[in-house]
């Protein structure tokens, strides 16, 4: 198992005493990605924000939680899939997600446009065995902000049956390949071919990644 690598602000004490914060990792991390949420901590209390443990943050679609340490400094917890809920200090699977979702949407040169924090998508009951998947988004009415416009199915041609809700942290559970498509706007469609090829939609029109992209290396290794 890969040592814990920890890393903490240093520029918070200078506002008024604010402390500093510290974040987690506790598997190897993609590099330099702990600056993510370095960065944002001390631009915010730099810009006059306090925070408190307990206070809940938003990075993406995502919900960080801030704790007490023994050090002085605040930790930084993420919930994991579970049946009950459960947190741990660790920032791990929320920055991976949240920046390959940055990575992908500039693979096909679009905004990038996050689901709401904890938000849920629509699953037809024909995932459950299928290996192909189909995710795609659509507008979702303002009065259920909780929806975050995705919707997922299978590729064939059929009745796809009763669609659930499901949270789109348990969909990174289950299915966590298809979690780094999800900052595509409303209007794209995304086909998953096994074992890990993407082909992107954008209203309708098949996007080529950009040479060198992300996604194109995705795509050539599979």
């Amino acid at each position: 198992m890969a040592a814990t690598s920890t890393f903490t602000t240093t520029g918070c004490s200078r506002h008024k005493g604010h402390r500093e914060f510290t974040i987690q990792f506790q598997r190897p991390r993609i590099p330099n990605a702990e600056r993510l949420l370095l960065e944002y901590f001390e631009s915010a209390v730099a810009g006059g924000e306090v925070f408190e443990a307990g206070h809940t943050i938003g990075l993406g679609g995502h919900d960080l939680r801030l704790i007490d340490r023994p050090d002085g400094t605040f930790g930084v917890e993420e919930p994991v899939p579970a049946p009950t809920e459960q947190w741990v200090e660790s920032v791990d699977r929320t920055v991976r997600e949240v920046t390959f979702q940055r990575w992908i949407c500039e693979s096909v040169g679009q905004p990038v446009t996050f689901p709401p924090r904890n938000g849920d998508c629509l699953v037809a009951a024909c995932v459950q065995n299928a290996e192909a998947l189909v995710l795609s988004r659509v507008e979702v009415p303002a009065e259920v902000p909780q929806l975050s416009g995705w919707m997922v199915s299978c590729p064939a041609k059929h009745d796809h049956g009763e669609r659930s809700a499901l949270p789109l942290l348990a969909l990174s559970a289950i299915r966590p390949f298809t979690v780094q498509f999800l900052a595509l706007p409303v209007g794209t469609v995304v086909v998953v071919v096994p074992p890990g090829k993407a082909h992107v939609f954008v209203d309708g029109e098949q996007v080529t990644p950009t040479p060198g992209s992300y996604l194109e290396g995705l795509n050539a290794r599979s």
